[in-house]
């Protein structure tokens, strides 16, 4: 079976968020026989990466990454635009023309849109020829829109939310009716999606992690530092709103209490905003872009998720819990996992109960060893990536057979 993944970047091991489920995915169909090609944006110095990704996709085309839209070209595609916003941000006509060549030359049996925003290319495209037309979504665009205009709905950024609501909702369900299968990483995911349009084909596939890669190191609570962390890819809004609610509402308190206390916030492109923290000495250290996330996530003693907005899985809670992290996150963070508060994991969503939460684990070695176990325990039973591409490959063959 001939599969063309099509991807927002190159999907190579280093990669993290969303985009590393991609990586695990092509690697394992690739060792269980599937031949796989590659249409994906490469951002700069990725380069280095493509012999690494050609060992499973031996066909990779790319095309540069496209430069950040300005305010105005965001309202002439939110307006008059082939594509809505946000998702101009990936409109790129060449890469419609790159996509239907590559299925016409290798005549593919499926494609598969990682992301709702690469699903524009399977999706009223004049160059493409008939193939099953797969669309994994990563979160729902619509969705995440709507929870944003919760947190602050008398925002201006809000305001222009709503505007852009009225337009990428009936586009999105239109892009997901028109695929053969349309993939959710969770349940609830499947569930919000079939009630807005019942019409879909849909299947779960479950984010994982790389258990052997993110695993506690010897020497326990010995070799880590008197320091908390948050991982993220700082384009998206989630991440940002998660750190500076956290910084302004938690922070501080927390550091008066633990007055050596770090706060790492790792990943790249974070904003002047968040930058600007780590330039006060006020123990916030903002790494940018790191090589791998597990020497930093082995260096401390607590992970925090406070995600407010967004959707889909936080699979950074996964690469906590597997590294050996105790996890205190918010409802949102948690949301599709098998979770039990207390248990092994702790749920917090004011500033009070975070606070409390993490200076509780700070405080109590035995607590912290107790739930870092048990957490590590269900990611290792549950959510290891051999498990979670079987779904992949039922639903798949579903479909193609």
């Amino acid at each position: 079976m001939k599969l063309l993944f099509i991807t927002p970047t190159l999907p190579h091991s280093r990669v993290f968020s969303g985009s590393i489920v991609i990586h695990h995915r092509m690697r394992l169909l690739a060792q269980r026989g599937y031949t796989l090609g590659l249409a994906t944006f490469l951002k700069p110095g990725d380069e280095s990466f493509l012999d690494e990704v050609r060992a499973f996709a031996p066909e990779i085309e790319t095309r540069p990454f496209p430069p950040p839209p300005s305010p105005q070209r965001n309202l002439r595609c939110q307006v008059f635009g082939p594509v809505p916003w946000p998702l101009c941000r990936f409109y790129d006509p060449q890469m419609s023309a790159c996509i239907g060549e590559m299925i016409a030359r290798s005549r593919y049996d499926a494609a598969i849109a990682e992301f709702t925003a690469m699903g524009q290319y399977l999706f009223e495209n004049p160059y493409l020829p008939a193939v099953r037309r797969v669309i994994s979504v990563h979160g729902c665009v619509a969705t995440a829109l709507r929870k944003s205009i919760q947190v602050a709905p008398y925002s201006l950024p809000s305001l222009w939310k709503r505007l852009a609501l009225s337009r990428i909702e009936p586009w999105e369900m239109a892009l997901y009716r028109s695929a053969d299968l349309v993939l959710t990483l969770t349940e609830e995911e499947r569930q919000e999606l079939l009630a807005g349009e019942p019409n879909v084909r849909t299947a779960v596939s479950p984010y994982g992690v790389d258990v052997d890669r993110f695993r506690p190191l010897p020497g326990g609570d010995e070799a880590r530092e008197e320091a908390i962390c948050f991982t993220g890819f700082f384009r998206d809004e989630p991440n940002c709103d998660a750190v500076l609610w956290f910084v302004e509402k938690v922070w501080f308190p927390l550091r008066k209490r633990f007055p050596k206390l770090k706060f790492y916030v790792i990943g790249s492109s974070p904003p002047p905003s968040i930058v600007e923290w780590g330039k006060r000495n006020l123990g916030i250290i903002v790494t940018g872009e790191v090589n791998d996330m597990a020497p930093y996530l082995a260096r401390c003693l607590i992970y925090v998720c406070p995600l407010r907005i967004g959707v889909g899985f936080s699979g950074k809670i996964l690469q906590a819990m597997s590294a050996g992290l105790p996890v205190v996150a918010t409802s949102r963070s948690a949301q599709g996992f098998p979770v039990e508060p207390g248990h092994n994991i702790m749920l917090a969503d004011t500033p009070h109960l975070m606070i409390e939460n993490i200076s509780l684990l700070l405080a109590d070695r035995v607590l912290r060893a107790k739930i870092a176990d048990r957490a590590r325990e269900m990611i290792v039973t549950r959510f290891n990536w051999p498990r979670c591409v079987d779904t992949l490959e039922s639903a798949l063959r579903e479909v193609l057979t």
